[in-house]
């Protein structure tokens, strides 16, 4: 009954969700890259085509009424270049490989890039090509034969979560608009949406610790990373002996990873009573200590993240952050 509703209140996007559904279950899940077959490629005419077909019709009844054979001729003409449009239509996205669909991770308010390459392997050009996901469209893209460009939509996002996209389509209405080609993409990819961070009103708590456990995910503990004058104290072992038998000052071997200030980010010590806010909170911390360089872990309830730096945790944290205690968010 609530389907029978909303078909007579909204008929047109309840036709174009059934046609979706159908297309999904026609198609399945699209590998990573797909070339769009004629099979899986649609036309309709649109409202232009529509009423460029009701005037060669009225031509036609007004040529036979008259027995003119020159409006015989030119409504042939123009119902043959009609035909010749839907095919050319259909020709320009037929063929077409769509391949790297991701999208990269957005904070809670901003928007979220959802990124894919358009390639054209054929010897022709292609026209106005139109991507997009939901009401989200990017401007027409024409492609030379051969070339291959990026394309970036911008999709809004509202809360956190894993973002799921469902469904990508690609159009063209050249030439001359009267029909609508398109193809939709239903890709296994998904992104991640942050907590909002909180304002920067708010210093993690004093819990610091100095270790050398503490690592880049980009350079190892043994990674040379320059030299510095010696200091009382220092390991004859980080002694660069090479370069003081050279005649040169007394210096030492500095490595990465080494002699890191960790702070530990505790669900606990946030100030905040709500779990969004809590969330928020530790974001801001999260996204203060990359930003300073710092080491630091994070501990919420059921997970806990040991110490470290670099982008790869700073991503773990906040993805840990952001699917706490919900299963996802399903973009369009």
């Amino acid at each position: 009954m609530s389907q029978l509703v909303t078909a007579l209140k909204h008929p047109v996007g309840w036709l174009r969700q059934r046609m979706a559904n159908w297309a999904l279950k026609r198609q399945g899940t699209d590998p990573d890259p797909v070339t769009l077959k004629s099979r899986r490629t649609y036309i309709i005419p649109t409202a232009l085509g529509i009423g460029y077909g009701l005037v060669l019709f009225a031509m036609l009844m007004a040529s036979m009424n008259y027995n003119n054979s020159m409006g015989f001729a030119l409504t042939f003409t123009l119902a043959g270049l009609g035909i010749v449009a839907m095919h050319w239509c259909h020709q320009n996205l037929t063929g077409l490989t769509v391949r790297g669909i991701r999208v990269d991770p957005a904070f809670a308010g901003e928007q979220a890039t959802l990124s894919l390459c358009l390639e054209n392997a054929s010897n022709s050009e292609r026209y106005e090509l139109v991507v997009a996901c939901g009401a989200n469209v990017i401007p027409t893209v024409d492609l030379a034969p051969g070339e291959s460009t990026e394309v970036a939509i911008r999709i809004p996002t509202h809360r956190r979560g894993v973002y799921f996209i469902e469904r990508i389509g690609v159009s063209t209405r050249f030439p001359f608009g009267l029909f609508r080609s398109w193809s939709w993409l239903h890709p296994a990819v998904s992104g991640v949406v942050y907590p909002a961070p909180a304002p920067r009103n708010e210093a993690p708590p004093p819990d610091n610790t100095d270790t050398g456990g503490a690592q880049d995910d980009r350079k190892g503990e043994d990674d040379f990373a320059g030299l510095r004058n010696f200091h009382r104290g220092d390991s004859p072992r980080h002694i660069a002996w090479k370069a003081m038998a050279k005649g040169g000052e007394l210096l030492v071997k500095q490595f990465a990873g080494t002699d890191v200030t960790t702070h530990w980010l505790d669900w606990e010590k946030a100030q905040e009573q709500e779990t969004e806010e809590k969330l928020s909170r530790l974001c801001r911390w999260v996204v203060d200590a990359h930003a300073h360089g710092q080491a630091y872990g994070l501990r919420i309830p059921g997970s806990e993240f040991p110490p470290a730096i670099g982008h790869s945790h700073r991503h773990h944290c906040l993805m840990a952050l952001a699917v706490f205690g919900q299963d996802g968010v399903k973009g369009e």
